[in-house]
């Protein structure tokens, strides 16, 4: 009853602190869902994504901009580039409800979201440390650090898609595989990224939780389907086809991709300046570079199966080798926001069970300084280097997977008689 209270606390203490930090920002990234939904409800699907082939500028499609200057909207504007099922439910209710209220709504949801991915992450640590704690520091260091706070700042779905790899990962662990082939599913369903681990699950043994996410992922694409229809979808397919061709560099943009494009092709880069907002860049993959990538994805998936099925055969899947496949996944995908890295932070309190409190803690501090926004501050006008925000970023990610490798072989550090078992459920 007591951790129960303390928890409890936790959550409506980080909830209260992102609603006074955030509640007042325009959560742009939501409003893009919101739009898309107007504009489906309104007939006009051929607007629902942007279609502006063959670079992905990150700018909203022309009538998601007239339904902006319409409405007399002024700041920063992003397209939809989720899959058609959620424009479909989005038009159910976006001509019903003032934008103001879902995003109220958004504002109070999505701060438990983030904090239950953290004590759900926690959860699987072994017991040498009290769950409130762990929940603490972690839900600290991401209201601290740039991934957490732009996520909650713009409302941004990752944030719901991070909360369900996580459950995914903890129900698994957890003897439950339907409820985890089904958050992983519905994960998938919002960005498509996730499936990946499937194939992780699959190498490991896990065949329960891989037929539960098949088939909940299968139904999830067939209602998709017929409630959009195929064209929607071939727009939706194409939109993602121009993701992968192109390069989009931001000071947060935590990736390879970037860091290739500012060192070898920075004269060549296109600026894109939306209203409002600091402005990115954008270029064109050749087809040789588009090619490469995706190999380099798919390899680096091949070797994380093997490395966790050898994991499997012996003492079983290590915990901490969830954070590194996440960070090297998205470190290789397409478009690699510093926020698709929460389902991995979300990981970091493990730090303090594996390297002890104390040592934990200055690796986590250590580990949040360089993606803060005094850092970010700092290193955008530091012009020997392109891009070293997002260099930053990219190499603290890479620190992390780093770190938790190295702690995966350090026995938990005990502050007491507890097992080491997982938190209970």
């Amino acid at each position: 009853m007591r951790t129960a209270l303390v928890m409890g606390l936790i959550f409506a203490a980080f909830a209260a602190a992102s609603f006074a930090m955030f509640a007042a920002d325009p959560s742009p990234d939501l409003h893009a869902t919101w739009i898309a939904g107007e504009l489906y409800a309104a007939g006009q699907t051929a607007q629902v994504y942007a279609g502006d082939a063959p670079l992905f500028t990150m700018r909203p499609s022309a009538g998601a901009e007239a339904y902006l200057a319409g409405i007399g909207h002024e700041g920063a504007a992003y397209p939809y580039v989720y899959p058609p099922l959620w424009a479909v439910v989005a038009s159910w209710i976006a001509p019903h409800v003032p934008f103001a209220a879902a995003k109220l709504a958004a504002n109070l949801v999505n701060p438990l979201l983030m904090a239950g991915m953290v004590a759900l992450a926690a959860r699987t640590a072994p017991r040498a440390l009290p769950l409130p704690l762990l929940t603490l520091v972690g839900c600290a260091a991401l209201l601290s650090s740039l991934p957490g706070a732009v996520a909650l700042e713009q409302n941004q779905p990752q944030i719901l898609v991070s909360f369900l790899v996580v459950a995914a990962i903890e129900r698994a662990r957890a003897g439950k595989p339907l409820t985890a082939g089904a958050a992983l599913a519905l994960a998938a369903a919002i960005k498509l990224t996730p499936a990946l681990l499937c194939l992780l699950w699959l190498a490991t043994g896990r065949r329960r939780e891989a037929a539960a996410f098949v088939v909940a992922g299968g139904a999830l694409g067939l209602l998709s389907i017929g409630l959009a229809g195929w064209p929607l979808h071939a727009a939706f397919l194409a939109e993602i086809d121009t993701i992968r061709r192109t390069v989009l560099s931001t000071l947060f943009t935590y990736g390879l991709d970037p860091i290739l494009a500012h060192t070898f092709f920075g004269d060549a880069l296109t600026r894109i300046s939306g209203d409002g907002a600091l402005g990115w860049h954008v270029h064109a993959k050749p087809d040789a570079w588009a090619f490469a990538s995706s190999a380099a994805l798919l390899a680096t998936l091949a070797g994380l199966a093997l490395w966790m099925r050898a994991q499997a055969r012996g003492s079983g899947v290590d915990m901490l080798a969830w954070p590194v496949a996440l960070v090297l996944l998205t470190l290789l995908s397409p478009l690699a926001w510093g926020y698709h890295y929460l389902a991995a932070l979300a990981f970091l309190p493990h730090l303090l069970v594996r390297l002890g409190l104390r040592g934990g803690l200055i690796a986590v501090i250590a580990l949040v300084q360089p993606v803060s926004l005094h850092a970010l501050r700092l290193f955008e006008n530091v012009p020997a280097i392109p891009n070293l925000p997002a260099v930053a970023g990219t190499l603290t990610m890479l620190a992390f997977a780093g770190l938790c490798l190295a702690a995966m072989h350090r026995a938990p550090t005990r502050t007491g008689p507890a097992p080491t078992q997982a938190h209970p459920a």
